[in-house]
């Protein structure tokens, strides 16, 4: 199959670099040893039982996945392409999320063009920021300086759908070609046009529903799992201000536009847990094990299938050798 190209891994070394650097600044001006106690306290059996709620998330969102590229007609081996959907995670640090894209060159290699596997890829991250938007929408419980404009992004989102799926913005992309002289920007557009209209057949109506509730479950696992942290921390944060604070971190993270949210993810729910009324160590050390256990496992993840993917393509090529 494919490796990943020098900007792919000098990307991801970056992050590394920068949040390793961000960790543990954080971990020594607040105090090592305390927070390093606290984190002790979940224990392995608590490391394991967070760990799996990350990995149900995966395979849910996989799950997922599978049925769109059902839905276009084709058939991949499911344990292939696992590998496949999780060599993905392991560029998730990349701006946007973009490296997560290398899965289309994979599929390519089955007959999935690029317009269907991105729309996949669009679609997913999509319902991905609706759920979440909905998950943060609890905070209208506690936090009403982001309740109100959590619950109206929530709203914009859910409307927006319908005007996606009803042709009206690929059928204006496609007029719009017909006016652009420019020859690589007409190119785009009509990129852009064909990847919309490959996602509105994945986001009608039964596979839309279909999408968001395997996407709720699937990150409510993952919300309960930070709810489960706080528990054990001994912090008294209802369930549903919990699942909220997480969605809002993640939010956050994703409009700061920084690979990963790295820093931001975790700033931002730290302040919330201290608005909340946990305690200082609580509040920075909650959020390095979520983030340890969410978006760093599933980089060690994405490592191992493209390491898994690397061997398995030079061993196929030694089979071969004449």
């Amino acid at each position: 199959m494919l490796d990943f190209g020098h900007h792919q891994k000098r990307a991801l070394a970056l992050s590394l670099v920068m949040a390793a650097a961000l960790y543990l600044a954080v971990i020594f001006f607040t105090g090592y040893e305390r927070i390093l106690a606290a984190m002790a306290r979940l224990g392995w059996h608590g490391w394991v039982f967070i760990l799996a709620c990350s990995y149900s998330n995966y395979v849910l969102r996989f799950v997922r996945w599978l049925m769109y590229l059902k839905r276009f007609g084709y058939q991949v081996p499911h344990s292939l392409h696992f590998h496949y959907y999780m060599s993905g995670f392991a560029l998730t640090t990349t701006p946007a999320k973009a490296g997560e894209t290398i899965r289309s060159l994979y599929l390519k290699a089955h007959g999935v063009n690029f317009h269907q596997s991105l729309a996949m890829f669009f679609t997913e991250r999509l319902l991905d920021v609706i759920v979440i938007t909905l998950l943060a929408a609890l905070s209208v419980l506690s936090f009403t300086e982001y309740g109100q404009f959590i619950f109206t992004a929530a709203i914009v989102l859910l409307l927006f759908l319908p005007f996606l799926r009803s042709g009206v913005v690929v059928h204006n992309l496609q007029r719009l070609t017909v006016i652009i002289r420019f020859h690589r920007l007409r190119r785009l557009v009509l990129h852009l046009s064909s990847l919309l209209d490959a996602a509105r057949n994945l986001l009608e109506w039964r596979m839309l529903y279909s999408g968001m509730l395997i996407g709720l479950v699937a990150w409510g696992i993952q919300g309960f799992a930070f709810y489960f942290i706080l528990t054990i921390m001994q912090a008294d944060i209802p369930w549903h201000i919990a699942i909220s604070i997480y969605a809002i971190s993640l939010l956050a993270g994703a409009l700061s536009f920084v690979p990963g949210g790295i820093g931001t993810t975790e700033a931002v729910m730290g302040v919330l847990l201290l608005n909340s009324g946990a305690d200082t160590v609580i509040a920075v050390a909650v959020p390095l094990i979520s983030r340890l256990a969410t978006l760093w496992f599933a980089v060690c993840l994405g490592l191992l299938s493209s390491l898994y993917l690397s061997t398995r393509r030079a061993t196929s090529q030694q089979i071969n050798l004449p």
